[in-house]
């Protein structure tokens, strides 16, 4: 046989104390779960407008090369120029007036103005002639490649997450769309 035992068992009771305790103690934990989340958006704002930055500062050296290369170099900045507006949608901010969807545009050198781009292009080659590339450097090439793979995938990844902006984040943007549609038109 077996030794009698007494089972205890233990069932809370709460009272109103307890209970305001319990939803105090669950409101302390929702605020600080949203300070972390807080402090993750201004992060990933900080990351991301460093990033945007960098971009621009890089961006001549980026497309130093694009004669060489001008259907991908142009097919990457397309899309870096239309996920640069989609975000400028996202935050409320229209995309300034770029010239992308006017083809006609006057353009001046040297007290000459020109309305074809083609026109424009002949003129700067004869007269200027200015070669910007002497030696390609495949080291370059591939960092520039790689460069515009990453600016296109922080774009997709702050269309789809990111929810907070600064003035200076959308000027930078508005800046890289500009400089890109003028690298496409010329």
């Amino acid at each position: 046989m077996g030794v009698p035992t007494t089972v205890y068992i233990h069932t809370n009771t709460y009272n109103y104390s307890n209970k305001y305790k319990n939803v105090r103690k669950a409101d302390s934990q929702i605020a600080f779960i949203a300070g972390l989340l807080k402090e993750v958006c201004l992060f990933q704002l900080d990351c991301f407008q460093n990033d945007v930055k960098k971009f621009l500062q890089e961006y001549d050296r980026i497309v130093l090369h694009k004669d060489l290369y001008k259907l991908v170099f142009k097919s990457y900045l397309r899309e870096i120029r239309s996920k640069v507006k989609k975000l400028l949608n996202k935050f409320n901010a229209t995309p300034l007036d770029d010239g992308s969807a006017r083809p006609e545009k006057e353009m001046m050198c040297c007290g000459l103005t020109f309305t074809d781009n083609e026109q424009f292009r002949r003129h700067y080659k004869t007269v200027h002639n200015e070669a910007f590339l002497v030696y390609p450097n495949m080291l370059e090439l591939k960092s520039a490649f790689a460069k515009l793979d990453h600016m296109r995938h922080r774009l997709d990844e702050y269309t789809r997450f990111g929810k907070e902006y600064t003035c200076t984040m959308l000027v930078d943007l508005k800046r890289i769309a500009k400089r890109i549609s003028c690298t496409l038109k010329f």
